[in-house]
């Protein structure tokens, strides 16, 4: 072997977009994962949505809302339109 790249894409295969809030099922559980390498990038947001959410039991500075379980659960894809 010459050389090789290693890296394992955490993301799901709906948008690949991360879930970010509760579980809808499992209590006292949030998710804050799947960034398919975008977690350097959005992970200060995320940290800051997910602190507002679970202090205040809602998003208070960051809409994290369109990131949820439900778009996953209802097969409502968030596609990025403009990709860099």
């Amino acid at each position: 072997m010459e050389n090789c790249w290693s890296g394992y894409y955490e993301y799901n295969v709906l948008d690949q977009n991360a879930i970010i809030g509760y579980h809808p099922e499992i209590e006292n559980c949030v998710f804050a994962n799947g960034y398919s390498g975008h977690g350097l990038q959005q992970g200060p947001a995320t940290g800051r949505g997910v602190s507002e959410l679970i202090i205040n039991g809602k998003y208070s500075t960051l809409d994290l809302s369109s990131l949820s379980w439900d778009r996953v659960l209802e097969n409502r894809p968030s596609i990025e339109k403009n990709v860099v």
